[in-house]
């Protein structure tokens, strides 16, 4: 783990348990020893139990609460579609379980069968670009946080919009939708759709804290001359300062007009705000962007995993942290899950680290219980353990 809390990472089938109910207890222990896997881990509180959830590390297979015992934070993570960790509320006899969520009693062979059940499948296919308009109209495009840290002190610094449609039939992810949008012209709306959704529910959910906020933009958006003043109009009218909204240059379209972009990034920069490269990778042909105006670049999670095992892409990080120097641009690294790969991003001079180490992709009400675990354990001289 990165984080200073000694919690182990959860084990495969881990079932946690939010009750003080003694026969709720017993039934949970009775469905696991049921379902062959370990014991269940009690926590008592709501809060706990979320930071496990969205926390760093490998997430609960199934989360049991007492009916009662959840937090609205707890309930709103509990119910996102793309969270991994099973949900069931266990209900006393005429009770109601939260909306969206499963129920089963506190009787061991029942509670059994709620956990053994499959998930929901949300890998439906985007039907067109007439439904994805529409749905945009209609406010269906939400986002997730991924969050960062930075390595000097562990402080959470930054988090990426992570675009989701929560459509009444499926949840996409952005992969799902994203290049029908912009085939079919709609990347602008689909790009201001995320920038308003993410700097709303971020200026809602950090709590004072300094935490910035970076989006996806494709090339023929970027391009776009107006962009700088939409973009100044949204920071204008949230109050959020434009040197903390970050865009971040997706890889899908090749650049052909060095010229036009470095245009485009001097625009961005004079009304204040930053441009990332974003999945730089090994050998990566746009290594040239890299003299452009930009204000950092996020190194691929392939690239990164194979740091503590190969030289040459330690090398390859190297080499971009050294050149990032020189310009004054910052190192981010996407894909860190683990200590061996933080002390290898750490000792190539990477500024910031992202990943399912660092945390998974969180529904905005479950930001704060991030902010908070990572504020805790940050310290100035912190060193992985």
């Amino acid at each position: 783990m990165l984080r200073r809390t000694g919690r182990a990472r959860a084990e495969a089938g881990t079932v946690l348990l939010v009750a003080s109910d003694p026969l709720v207890i017993a039934a949970t222990r009775d469905a696991a020893r049921r379902l062959a896997g370990p014991p269940p881990v009690l926590v008592t509180t709501s809060a706990e139990a979320l930071s496990r959830m969205v926390g760093p590390g490998t997430a609960p297979s199934h989360l049991v609460v007492e009916s009662g015992a959840g937090s609205l934070a707890l309930l709103t993570a509990a119910r996102d579609p793309f969270n991994g960790t099973d949900v069931v509320i266990v209900t006393r006899p005429g009770q109601e379980p939260p909306y969206g969520l499963r129920q089963a009693p506190a009787e061991g062979a029942r509670l059994a069968a709620a956990l053994a059940g499959r998930l929901p499948d949300n890998d439906c296919p985007a039907s067109d670009a007439a439904a994805l308009d529409a749905g945009l109209a209609r406010g269906e495009i939400t986002v997730r946080f991924q969050p960062m840290v930075r390595l000097s002190d562990r402080r959470p610094v930054m988090v990426e919009a992570l675009a989701r449609w929560e459509r009444p039939t499926a949840a996409l992810g952005a992969a799902d939708f994203i290049p029908m949008a912009e085939r079919a012209g709609l990347a602008r709306a689909l790009t201001q759709a995320v920038a308003k959704r993410a700097v709303t529910e971020l200026l809602a959910q950090r709590q004072g804290r300094h935490i910035r906020l970076s989006f996806n933009i494709p090339l023929s958006e970027l391009l776009k001359p107006d962009l700088p003043v939409w973009l100044s109009r949204l920071a204008a009218q949230s109050g959020l300062p434009a040197a903390d909204l970050l865009l971040e240059l997706t890889e899908s379209t090749h650049v052909r007009d060095r010229a036009l972009l470095r245009r485009a990034l001097l625009r961005l920069r004079d009304a204040g705000f930053g441009v990332l490269v974003d999945d730089l990778a090994l050998h990566d042909g746009r290594r040239f962007l890299l003299d452009l105006p930009f204000v950092g670049v996020k190194l691929d999670r392939k690239l990164v995993v194979a740091m503590p095992t190969s030289r040459r892409a330690r090398g390859e990080v190297e080499q971009v942290v050294r050149h990032a120097r020189r310009r004054g641009m910052i190192v981010i690294a996407e894909g860190v899950t683990d200590t061996q790969i933080w002390r290898a991003i750490a000792a190539a001079g990477c500024d910031l680290a992202q990943g399912f180490g660092v945390g998974r992709p969180l529904p905005p009400a479950a930001l704060p219980a991030w902010i908070a675990a990572w504020s805790a354990a940050a310290v100035p001289d912190a060193q992985p353990e």
